[in-house]
């Protein structure tokens, strides 16, 4: 974890001694009656209340202070805003100057409504920063705790969480209330969150500080965040990380990744959302889970919750229908899983049981038998979770048929409770009934869909084989180069600097005359190419400022002039033009692309991936945050479809991967030691080589 992102332990916040509303109510219905009976009548919090209304008198025999200031406490843990938006600073001023630790803004109106909101942000960052105070909010639903009961929100749905079974160790961090309340009433099927906390705008504390929370929380197992936006990515991979070396899983749907969503989380919290490419390869990167939507989330936690991380790819469907079993031996396969192979064993054991026209080989189907004779699941089920070659148990339920249904699954879930097979129920009829309550009731959250049961069994597998390979990044390697270097650099200077740290480039000469790039490119040999080389211009082949494969001096004069009358048509300053790089040609390799950007969230990003002049057609890029060690690096490149034409093919040699790995770890030493001032650093294309011949940079760019 980067030693320098600081985290608050929140203790304070979490367990709480002293309690302020300021807001509280009288009248029945409003946020600040609601929120003063949720911390009063159903939480079980025995420490002190104050409360605070203008106009005085008396709420369930605690006095209604008229300010905060005639509070007759001091050291406050934990204030409650239930104010209007124009009254938030003053109220939040009054909170610093009484010692309050913690102040929740539960009140909306600021940045998400435009630049007066944020300018009033700006203002409680400021003074949280002032006086030490942290500021939770605004625009929040607050915090849930279920274990033991706190409720400092206003929702009037807190009477109803955690009554309906028991907990499961899943805490939730959500930005929005209206999502976050979505998937705490996940109770209904089986998927109960123990803790909640609903972070709004993030003007101080963030969903990092929360999810680094739990992550060192002793009652919580696993972590799921719904993110709007990612304000600190330094932050955020340090509580994801932290989250991993706890071995607390972290599942994410991160909203905003469309065009259309980012803008909708930018008018709805403030946030940036942030590339989303770059989201996902620093989600992989750090052992993110990331699902796509909030059923998809509840599926994925239920199932790591009551499994455990393991590896569920060899699946068997158990079923009483044909049809359902065929469908779901469809979606394992669409979902990259196996269709386990039974052994010999379990398919005789079965047959000592099973009817003779059932199928017992994978998917296994009982057929209605299974409904009149319950106990017949009970005797087959059995031998499926004794062997070896089975990781998970499928069973789709197509229908409900009451009291037959219901015997049949108590009689599976007999054997599944006991068994060291994971067993996921698919609840696929659109009527509920008593067999479904037992699932739900008995810790079995089904699912409902075989597409999305799948899709869990994906998300959780493909994790488990994520722990055995990734690590936290190391320490990248700095060069320390020069501050001196100018930018942007040209591509001379660039790959002059990129050659200082180990990555060469063709043989070049730069020259000012059709006769001097003549004599250089006869010097060089042929064939060679000609580059223009003039300020300010970066990307040269847009405004024909690039020749390839001149095999003379004649044809080098004629690029030399027309890549020159190019440079005038575009407008490009006469003053500007220093000449043309006359560069050997490079043909016989892997054209790569090898780049790194600053992202405005996460920092630096190396993309690796098909280079040259199809690079935007071809898009096939895929990309790590730095620092990265060279493992991560190389997984990087093993996503890309071009990485297997660096190994031989058909009579094909191998291309150095080595070199390109080197010239990767090289570059990003280079970028990283360049400072904060550097935005991107491009070679496009890299050639790599032969085996044992190394690569090449044709082309560099650093701005």
């Amino acid at each position: 974890m980067n030693s320098a992102v600081r985290f608050d332990d929140l203790a304070g916040l979490t367990q709480p001694r002293s309690v302020m509303v300021v807001g509280a109510s009288t009248s029945p219905g409003t946020l600040g009656h609601t929120t003063v009976l949720n911390l009063l009548e159903h939480s079980d919090f025995s420490g002190e209340v104050h409360l605070v209304n203008p106009k005085g008198g008396e709420l369930m025999g605690k006095p209604l202070h008229r300010s905060v200031d005639e509070v007759p406490a001091q050291g406050i843990d934990v204030a409650l805003l239930l104010v209007p938006a124009e009254s938030a600073i003053a109220t939040l001023s009054a909170c610093a100057a009484r010692g309050v630790r913690y102040a929740i803004v539960f009140t909306g109106g600021f940045a998400e409504l435009g630049e007066a909101g944020r300018s009033v942000e700006a203002e409680m960052r400021a003074l949280a920063e002032r006086t030490g105070m942290r500021i939770y909010g605004p625009n929040c639903a607050g915090m849930t705790l279920l274990a033991p009961r706190l409720g400092l929100t206003f929702s009037t749905e807190f009477r109803n969480d955690g009554r309906s079974g028991a907990l499961s160790r899943i805490g939730l961090v959500t930005q929005g209330g209206g999502l976050g309340r979505s998937l705490m009433q996940g109770d209904e099927r089986g998927v109960r969150f123990s803790r909640w906390f609903s972070t709004g705008n993030e003007v101080d504390l963030d969903s990092a500080d929360f999810i680094h929370w739990l992550a060192n929380d002793p009652g919580t197992d696993l972590i799921c965040t719904v993110m709007e936006g990612i304000k600190d990515g330094t932050r955020f991979v340090a509580a994801a990380q932290a989250a991993r070396r706890a071995g607390k899983p972290l599942i994410a749907l991160k909203i905003g990744r469309s065009d259309f969503g980012k803008k909708a989380a930018q008018s709805h919290t403030a946030s940036l959302a942030g590339e989303d490419v770059v989201n996902d390869a620093v989600f992989s990167q750090h052992g993110v889970i990331r699902v796509e939507d909030l059923d998809e989330l509840l599926d994925v936690a239920s199932l790591i919750s009551r499994v455990g991380v393991r590896n569920l790819q060899r699946v068997c469907v158990y079923s009483s229908s044909g049809g359902a079993g065929v469908l779901s031996a469809d979606k394992v396969g669409e979902a990259g899983l196996a269709m386990a192979t039974l052994g010999e064993a379990t398919v005789a054991e079965m047959a000592k049981h099973a009817p003779s026209y059932a199928a017992l080989t994978n998917p296994v189907d009982l057929t209605t038998k299974a409904l009149v004779d319950p106990e017949l699941a009970r005797r087959c089920l059995t031998p499926l979770f004794a062997d070896p070659g089975v990781d998970v148990v499928l069973y789709p339920i197509t229908s409900n048929y009451a009291a037959s249904t219901e015997g049949l699954v108590r009689n599976m879930l007999e054997v599944a409770r006991t068994g060291s097979k994971a067993f996921v129920p698919v609840w696929m009829s659109s009527r509920r009934g008593p067999a479904h309550e037992l699932l739900v009731r008995e810790g079995f959250a089904p699912i409902y869909s075989l597409r999305n049961a799948t899709l869990a069994l994906q998300r959780c597998s493909g994790y488990a084989q994520q722990l055995g390979t990734a690590n936290e990044p190391e320490a990248a390697v700095v060069g320390g180069p020069s501050s001196t270097v100018a930018l942007p650099c040209s591509e001379t200077q660039a790959k002059a600097l990129l050659a200082q740290h180990g990555v060469r480039s063709p043989q070049e000469a730069q020259a000012t005359t059709a006769d001097e790039a003549a004599a250089q490119a006869c010097r060089i040999g042929f064939p060679v190419a000609l580059k223009l080389v003039a300020d300010g211009v970066l990307h040269k082949s847009e405004i024909g400022g690039v020749a390839l494969h001149l095999r003379d001096a004649e044809q080098v004069r004629e690029a030399f002039d027309r890549i020159l009358a190019n440079a005038r048509r575009h407008l490009v300053p006469p003053q500007a033009i220093r000449g043309v790089l006359v560069s050997e040609m490079v043909t016989n390799g892997v054209e790569m692309l090898v780049g790194i950007h600053r992202d405005a969230v996460f920092g630096p990003v190396l993309s690796v991936g098909a280079g040259g002049v199809w690079v935007e057609v071809e898009a096939d890029v895929a990309r790590c945050h730095l620092p990265a060690g060279r493992a991560v690096l190389e997984r990087a490149l093993d996503k890309t479809r071009i990485a297997k034409r660096l190994a031989s093919h058909r009579g094909l040699p191998a291309r150095d991967r080595a070199a390109l790995l080197d010239a990767m770890q090289r570059m990003a030493a280079l970028f990283l030691g360049l400072g904060e001032r550097v935005q991107s650093l491009e070679v496009n294309p890299l050639v790599v080589l032969d085996d044992g011949q190394g690569v090449v940079a044709l082309d560099a760019v650093i701005e």
